[in-house]
């Protein structure tokens, strides 16, 4: 039983090191990302703006282009310019606009559990160590790793608070971007076939033969028989 025990002990403290740099990565993350949602506000407002000004009339490309566009729609502009006569690549443009949304919220949410798991691993680690140096007295020890636990636990959920709630502010300022960007695209990419391309021609229908009367010496049916019979 002392064996597994020490073993334990031994498998938990290997993983303090890890977990310390792993925090340490977390909130020069979790910092990078404050720093970019704050520079993207900008960009927000000033599409926001613009999509105000261009729904104020008709919505058309010419009225579109005046604008100065930030961020996703930017990428949408130089899309449109590029692959105007080409609604396909306009199409996969969005879509890619609509993935790279998707995985940066992704990222913010995993982010946003995994600093608290970070932080809470951080502090029980070093716990039974310090709990170990009360029971001896040494006050030192115990005070060295109390610090340990409580900067990890603290920084972790700094990380873990900052990234949720930068996700849901995205979250519904993404959602609003997807539905303009497709409404866009539905404006001013039309299909395939609505695109100047003839559409297939049908094939006329063939009148219905006449039923077989099984009766009759030829095979003819009735009205077909009266028909010869007059001639």
């Amino acid at each position: 039983m002392q064996s597994i025990h020490d073993l334990l002990y031994v498998l938990s403290n290997a993983f303090l090191l890890p977990t310390l740099l792993g925090t340490l990565a977390a909130f020069g993350y979790g910092t990078y990302v404050v720093g970019q949602f704050l520079s993207e506000i900008a960009d927000h407002r000033a599409n926001r703006t613009n999509l105000a000004r261009l729904f104020a009339g008709p919505p058309t490309q010419a009225r579109f282009f005046e604008c100065s566009w930030r961020g996703y729609f930017a990428r949408f502009r130089r899309a449109l310019e590029e692959h105007r006569d080409f609604p396909a690549m306009l199409e996969k443009t969005v879509a890619d606009i609509e993935h790279d949304m998707t995985a940066r919220v992704e990222r913010l949410g995993i982010m946003s559990k995994v600093g608290p798991m970070l932080g809470l691993i951080g502090t029980l680690i070093p716990l039974q160590p310090a709990l170990a140096g009360l029971a001896r007295g040494d006050m030192q020890a115990m005070g060295a790793n109390l610090q340990i636990g409580f900067t990890t636990t603290v920084l972790g959920l700094l990380v873990g608070g900052a990234c949720y709630a930068i996700g849901v502010v995205l979250r519904n300022w993404y959602q609003q971007y997807a539905a303009d960007l497709n409404f866009l695209l539905a404006l001013w990419a039309p299909s395939e076939a609505s695109n100047g391309q003839p559409e297939q021609q049908q094939p006329a229908l063939q009148p219905a033969a006449p039923p077989i009367d099984a009766a009759h010496p030829n095979g003819l049916g009735v009205a077909q028989g009266r028909e010869t019979h007059r001639r």
